[in-house]
């Protein structure tokens, strides 16, 4: 099983699909039992996702699916607003 630097070294090759079948099963069963590295790969799945949505638009306003993304994580997290 990797340690928390290891799976912050390795967050973005997982998100991305990257990774092969030991290493990514070796972060799922980190993920697991660390909560803190779960938050950490989580934030950067959010960033990935808002990246991609925003990758081609040249408005500064968000559009009305940026902004359904980001209540349905919002939602999906418990957070209140």
């Amino acid at each position: 099983m990797f340690r928390c630097s290891e799976v912050a070294e390795r967050a973005s090759l997982l998100i991305d699909g990257d990774l092969g079948f030991w290493p990514r099963l070796n972060i799922k069963l980190h993920l697991a039992m660390c909560r803190g590295c779960r938050a950490f790969v989580e934030q950067m799945r959010i960033t990935h996702d808002l990246t991609v949505l925003t990758g081609s638009m040249h408005d500064r306003a968000p559009s009305e699916e940026i902004k359904a993304v980001l209540a349905r994580r919002q939602m999906g997290s418990g957070k209140k607003t």
